[in-house]
């Protein structure tokens, strides 16, 4: 088979199963399989940040409360913007957790980049004016998580902060913790099967030039 036609394949198969996922990390990050357990100190390391893909291709039911979607940089609370995603609207769910062992304190660096554009980042636990990321843990994939902890996210002040890159296709963070420890959900589109079904027709029109 010519090299076209294994791009071809390649390009058909991913049509059929697209969905957002992540693609890279780098820094102190590590890409792992959803875990069964990741409530306070279930899933700890003091020196690495995991990342995973959640529900993907998921309808909202409801609007979807996020903390952020803008591009730019987020260091202080009063950065965050919160926005919602209409009902209806298909995403998919990553999750970003760092938990020391016990209580001690720890810092970490890193990014995490999606093959779709994100649509929005969720970092506030669970306050007195907010419930963040206790609303959207229904986007887990299966994966346990603490409820009711008003810490559990981000606090974004001094050094710590997270940003979005200007094309919404990475998320770059610096966490320092103590207890409970920092989490992040980034929710992302979708890709659009239309995009690879134009990439599959044009690879069949050069493939069709060449045999002429």
């Amino acid at each position: 088979m010519s090299k076209i036609g294994i791009a071809f394949l390649a390009v058909g198969a991913h049509a059929v199963s697209a969905s957002a996922s992540i693609i890279g990390v780098s820094g102190h990050v590590q890409h792992i399989a959803p875990p069964p357990d990741a409530r306070l100190n279930a899933l700890t390391s003091a020196e690495f940040v995991r990342a995973w893909d959640e529900r993907q291709g998921v309808v909202l039911e409801h609007a979807l409360r996020v903390d952020a979607a803008a591009s730019g940089l987020y260091n202080a609370a009063d950065d965050l913007v919160p926005s919602l995603l209409s009902a209806g609207t298909v995403v998919s769910s990553h999750y970003i957790h760092f938990d020391s062992p016990g209580s001690d304190h720890a810092s970490a660096s890193g990014l995490v980049t999606f093959d779709a554009d994100i649509l929005g980042v969720i970092c506030v636990g669970d306050t007195h004016a907010a419930h963040d990321l206790d609303d959207s843990d229904y986007l887990s994939a299966g994966t346990l998580y603490s409820t009711g902890i008003g810490n559990r996210g981000m606090e974004l002040s001094g050094k710590e902060f997270f940003e979005i890159s200007a094309d919404h296709r990475s998320i770059s963070f610096s966490f320092h913790i103590s207890n409970p420890g920092d989490y992040v959900r980034v929710i992302t589109a979708v890709p659009t099967p239309g995009t690879w079904a134009l990439a599959a027709s044009g690879l069949t029109l050069i493939s069709r030039r060449r045999r002429n």
